[in-house]
């Protein structure tokens, strides 16, 4: 037993027998019962405990999504450590509804969803300024619209909880309801936002327009996501930086390129730390500072994806193919293994062991920008608007620019998707891409994986079955 456990067992144990009653307690928090709900301090408290959710700030709620897409598309693949049997799930289309990183979704999505409700019930009330009201009920609203956007890109239609006083034993909405309710929330959300953020990793006009340009792209809706696009575009507060290493920089976080970011902090919380690069490189990679330290479990690139870039091509800068063992001292070659290491989150010097700050991007400003390119090329085929918005990425990292002569509706369709591939890779992006381009189960069967067609939702989490008797499970499992 340590030292400082003794002393505190001990100072337990004589507190418990010297005195004869329990001594009370006097809070001299401001946000008491009574004030939690009421005052302006006390929502906004509550707001942010629903950012919170709605960031993912947790160690499996950081890694999961990212692992979850990246593994089932075949972006990426992974071994070792503990946390190998969930990844082989992923690998070999064989989770079912037990997948405890599926359930750290779910559960923290709709934690998030639960206090943008409390705080939209609690709105009504004179003790707030207008301008608060209006301010707040958007950021709720963005925050519903969000969390339902990404369960339901995951999972399907949903339990529709719009008030903290519903009934938690819900049915799912139909799908009809659940699309609806969605664009409700971000469309009214987008009206009364601000054009800038109150800080760093909360929600503006621009955050609300780019998840609903996503939103439209993955339900296949072209002419309102390339709208939506255009919106963003036209707000005038985003672009490319200049280089692409710069845009996952530690020390260029928040750049003019990030429109929707997960803040991260290891240095105080190591829950809400960034662990990703601790699950991608192996026990005796040389990392670069000594605060650092990862895991036992890797997190590989295929070589086709590596050698598939033009020779010129910048964005291979975030790609590790070689490195000198710290316990051989020999060259490990990465390239030629299928075992290149995505870099896309460098080292953080004040790190604490495996957790970092860096923070998560969501949407960037070039996604936006191919979003509109692939809603244009669907609504009317190649054009030469289309073949700039592609440009615009393929410029800032040095690759070749695509002619609008080259093409037809079927062949830049694809080229939109390799070039979505080539600059989001290790994004979380991949598994929503080949769904909405219908080659998901058909590139995992291609691999030799038993991918069925149901697979493209994952199961609700049994959990949550066992929980809520009316909720009905996806077809399949």
């Amino acid at each position: 037993m340590k030292p400082y456990k003794i002393t505190l067992l001990a100072l337990i144990v004589f507190f418990h027998l010297g005195c004869e009653k329990r001594l009370d307690e006097e809070v001299f928090s401001e946000l008491s019962p009574s004030t939690l709900f009421t005052t302006e301090t006390g929502l906004s408290t509550l707001l942010k405990a629903s950012y919170t959710n709605a960031h993912r700030s947790g160690a499996v709620e950081t890694w999961g999504p990212l692992h979850i897409e990246s593994m089932t598309s075949g972006e990426t693949w992974g071994a070792g450590g503990s946390i190998e049997n969930l990844w082989i799930a992923l690998m070999d289309f064989t989770w079912d509804s037990n997948h405890s990183q599926l359930f750290s979704i779910w559960q923290t999505h709709f934690s998030s969803i639960r206090d943008a409700n409390i705080v939209l019930d609690n709105l009504d009330n004179e003790n707030l300024s207008d301008g608060f009201r209006q301010v707040t009920e958007a950021e709720a609203r963005f925050l519903r619209g969000w969390n339902y956007a990404a369960l339901y890109n995951w999972f399907g239609r949903l339990p529709l909880y719009t008030s903290s006083t519903d009934d938690p034993l819900q049915p799912r909405a139909t799908d009809e309801e659940t699309r609806a309710f969605i664009e409700q929330e971000l469309e009214a959300a987008a009206a009364n936002l601000p054009d800038q953020a109150t800080e760093f990793g909360r929600a503006s006009r621009g955050t609300a327009l780019a998840v609903l340009t996503k939103y439209y792209l993955n339900t296949r809706q072209w002419q309102k996501a390339a709208n939506a696009a255009q919106d963003v575009i036209e707000l005038g507060q985003y672009a490319l930086l200049t280089n692409y290493s710069d845009v996952f920089a530690f020390d260029n976080e928040g750049n003019q390129e990030l429109i929707w970011a997960h803040p991260k902090d290891g240095a105080t919380i190591a829950a809400a730390g960034n662990a990703l690069n601790a699950l991608t490189f192996p026990p005796d990679f040389p990392v670069p500072f000594p605060s650092n330290s990862v895991f036992a479990a890797r997190t590989y690139l295929f070589d086709d994806f590596v050698n598939s870039f033009e020779a010129s091509d910048t964005r291979t800068s975030q790609i590790i193919t070689e490195w000198t063992s710290t316990s051989t001292g020999e060259l490990v070659q990465g390239l030629g293994n299928d075992q290149s290491f995505p870099n896309k989150f460098p080292f953080e010097p004040t790190s604490v062991g495996p957790w970092a700050g860096n923070d998560v991007p969501v949407i960037r400003y070039a996604d936006i920008l191919l979003s509109r390119a692939e809603a244009l090329n669907e609504l009317n085929g190649p054009s030469q608007e289309a073949i700039d918005l592609i440009n615009q990425v393929r410029n800032r990292a040095g690759a070749t620019p695509l002619d609008l002569a080259d093409y037809n509706q079927t062949t830049l369709r694809e080229a939109i998707l390799q070039e979505r591939e080539w600059e989001f890779y290790f994004e979380q992006k991949a598994r929503e891409d080949q769904i909405r381009h219908g080659v998901f189960i058909e590139r995992a069967q291609a691999r030799g994986k038993n991918a069925q067609e149901f697979r493209r939702l994952f199961p609700i989490p049994q959990v949550e079955l066992d929980a809520n008797s009316l909720l009905e499970q996806n077809p399949g499992y």
